[in-house]
């Protein structure tokens, strides 16, 4: 750092004001260098924040040409024929069957979707109460077997040297139980069908399966 001193003549005294009038100008001198000083480290310190917003803008930059995300086809299909009636999209649909499946046609059939399946899932659990606790299982058939222990198994206190006799073994019964579908086939106005910015198949899942949980 570059320090301006005025050094006093020779052989002769200063007076009062002409120490005061040095020191200050010591003391200008300096702080003009302090003042450049931190000038000059604020300015790098802009510079660099100046790059990295450059350099986060352009990574947060989207591309000039993306492609739009397309719907399944079978959302393109189940919401053509809301809205117009038209079911050749559904028709030509290949759809996933299951082998066990007796309600499927041999021609094949129509499915629910699975983010209108799940929607209706996620309703029916929420609103249900005994849902949270029951059993879920997924069967393929008219009717569900429950097997059953109605009895208890035969126990007793015994000695080391008491011989050991047979108890009584648990009974099982096996339950039936008769399967019945539960389906909807909710219809909607034209207005509402004709109003692309509403949530058709939303609604549609939302009210299903208010009336399943109640049903």
């Amino acid at each position: 750092m570059d320090k301006t001193e005025v050094l006093p003549r020779t052989g002769k005294d200063l007076s009062p004001a002409e120490d005061l009038r040095i020191a200050i100008g010591d003391f200008v001198a300096e702080f003009k260098t302090f003042s450049t000083g931190v000038h000059a480290t604020l300015q790098k310190q802009e510079d660099r924040m100046n790059k990295l917003d450059r350099k986060s803008m352009m990574a947060q930059r989207p591309a000039l040409a993306m492609a739009a995300a397309e719907d399944a086809p079978h959302q393109k299909a189940f919401a053509a024929y809301l809205r117009s009636g038209d079911d050749d999209g559904l028709r030509g649909l290949t759809l996933e069957g299951k082998g066990m499946s007796t309600a499927v046609a041999a021609d094949g059939g129509y499915l629910v979707d699975p983010q209108t399946a799940d929607t209706i899932r996620s309703t029916l659990s929420a609103t249900a109460s005994i849902r949270a606790i029951a059993n879920i299982v997924n069967v393929d058939a008219t009717s569900f077997d429950v097997l059953i222990d109605h009895t208890e198994m035969g126990a007793g206190w015994a000695t080391e040297s008491d011989p050991t006799t047979e108890t009584d073994a648990p009974q099982i019964d096996r339950i039936t139980i008769p399967l019945h579908e539960l389906s909807a086939l909710p219809k909607a106005s034209q207005r509402l069908l004709d109003d692309s910015a509403f949530d058709i198949e939303g609604w549609l899942a939302q009210r299903i399966a208010d009336k399943f949980a109640r049903s």
